[in-house]
């Protein structure tokens, strides 16, 4: 039991320090550009750099943990990510900054499925597996606020290096748990070799797709966003051919999946990501450059939206027992969409503490979801399957990330530096939220239509696997 305990710290730990690190820098940006002489153009590149070799390498990862085990895979990507922090922190020049960040994404797209594939093996069924991927929600909701905070301080306090050095001690420490006190899950061993044309064509073409929307801010090596977009097409429909002709043992099996609504919750969780991305990115700007607002009070305003997301994630067990866990993640969604859609009035209007208050339901609402979401997908993929489940939630949830972001940005009506409310890309995240929504509701519609497809473990609770 004990073993059981200290496996969901380290899996929650894990996940936490990766979403942190999608945010805590964002702070940071105005030092980073004077230290390292970035201009304007070049600074999404530093979050960029982060979030693409995780949307590209992340159905990979949940392959490698299916057949060689969560355990290794999440060791390894822990001590890349963790020797990657190091190298930012004492980056020279802007250059060696983004190699680190790259490197960074590549340790974090093995650590993210690793950590969801251990839970979803250790915790089977029950009520301790809600309470399992409860927690691991909150470590995965609240650390994008956390990392606002996070930055705010070490920014204040220190230096923009910290906010990557940070990571260093963090990552030891996560190498001991793993190598002494969490126990190995058997891998699945699935026959036949690794299908690496298809982890090929698949990881270009997510990358294309996501270089080709941060391309609209920035271009990258001159190459505009068309020449990426027909890139990941010609890759895609490549994976497809891969998949479904080419290859005995395919990395997506898509002709055994087809015909089945396994695609839209991910979908749900593609939009849910952009929302949340680019909440916490024009939120950080309102406050800072439209409300003057130093990097410690920016962090500190994101505190309340924090604790909400961890307070809710962590109770997801009991309202997804009384509710069901499709009305949960319906409710929690719809949530997000009114506290949007009132944020984006309250910084029309300049209204900070509105906008503090209503955060609240933002993070309740987004603590909730990510939870029930990421049960819902690994519950409903074969059992034999929940790498590949986990993979292909995290690069959902990440993809939306980045081309959520970009999106928003292109609705936004100022020019980027605070010379305006940033309203309209927050009603845009709602309008995101609200097709999430929608296709949750789908999903639960198909399921009564079709009660045949595999049924979700997570509603049977027994309470012989609790936790404590």
């Amino acid at each position: 039991m004990r073993s059981r305990r200290v496996l969901l710290f380290t899996c929650c730990l894990a996940q936490l320090i990766v979403v942190l690190d999608s945010s805590i820098l964002t702070v940071a940006l105005p030092q980073i550009s004077t230290d390292l002489a970035m201009t304007t153009t070049d600074l999404p590149w530093i979050v960029n750099a982060f979030a693409i070799p995780i949307a590209g390498l992340l159905l990979l990862s949940g392959k490698l943990s299916d057949r060689y085990g969560a355990k290794p895979v999440l060791l390894a990507g822990t001590l890349i990510f963790t020797v990657a922090s190091l190298l930012g922190g004492l980056a020279p020049d802007a250059g060696a900054l983004i190699s680190a960040r790259i490197g960074q994404g590549v340790g974090a797209a093995l650590i993210s499925p690793a950590t969801l594939m251990l839970l979803s093996t250790s915790f089977s069924t029950g009520s301790a597996r809600a309470r399992a991927f409860g927690l691991w929600g909150a470590a995965s909701g609240s650390g994008g606020a956390i990392g606002v905070l996070a930055g705010g301080i070490l920014v204040e306090g220190t230096s923009w290096r910290w906010t990557l050095l940070v990571n260093v001690p963090l990552g030891a420490g996560l190498v001991v748990l793993l190598l002494f006190f969490v126990a190995g899950i058997q891998p699945s061993r699935s026959r036949g070799r690794l299908d690496f044309a298809g982890a090929i064509a698949g990881t270009t073409a997510v990358t294309a797709l996501a270089l080709a929307f941060a391309s609209l801010e920035s271009p990258l090596l001159d190459v505009g966003p068309a020449v990426w977009i027909a890139l990941a097409v010609i890759a895609a429909g490549l994976f497809i051919l891969i998949e479904l002709k080419w290859v005995s043992y395919p990395l997506l099996p898509l002709r055994r999946l087809s015909g089945k609504s396994l695609w839209v919750l991910p979908g749900a969780m593609f939009l849910i990501g952009g929302a949340m991305t680019g909440t916490f990115y024009f939120l950080t700007l309102y406050f800072q450059l439209h409300q003057g607002l130093a990097p410690l009070e920016t962090g500190l305003a994101f505190l309340p939206l924090s604790a909400a997301a961890f307070i809710a994630a962590a109770a997801t067990h009991p309202l997804s027992k009384k509710l069901g866990v499709l009305r949960a993640a319906t409710l929690a969604v719809i949530l997000m969409t009114a506290a949007l859609g009132t944020m984006s009035g309250a910084a029309h209007a300049g209204s900070t503490v509105i906008i503090i208050m209503v955060s609240v339901l933002f993070g309740a609402g987004m603590g909730v979801a990510i939870s029930t979401i990421a049960d819902l997908v690994t519950a409903s993929f074969p059992s034999e399957m929940t790498g590949i489940a986990s993979g292909v939630l995290t690069t959902a949830q990440q993809t939306g990330n980045t081309i959520g972001l970009a999106a928003l940005v292109s609705l936004d009506t100022g020019t980027g530096t605070g010379s305006t409310s940033h309203g309209t890309p927050l009603a845009g995240a709602a309008f995101m939220t609200f097709a999430a929504a929608l296709c949750i509701l789908n999903y639960s519609k198909k399921r009564r239509r079709n009660p045949q497809q595999p049924s979700l473990k997570v509603i049977t609770y027994d309470r012989s696997q609790d936790i404590v």
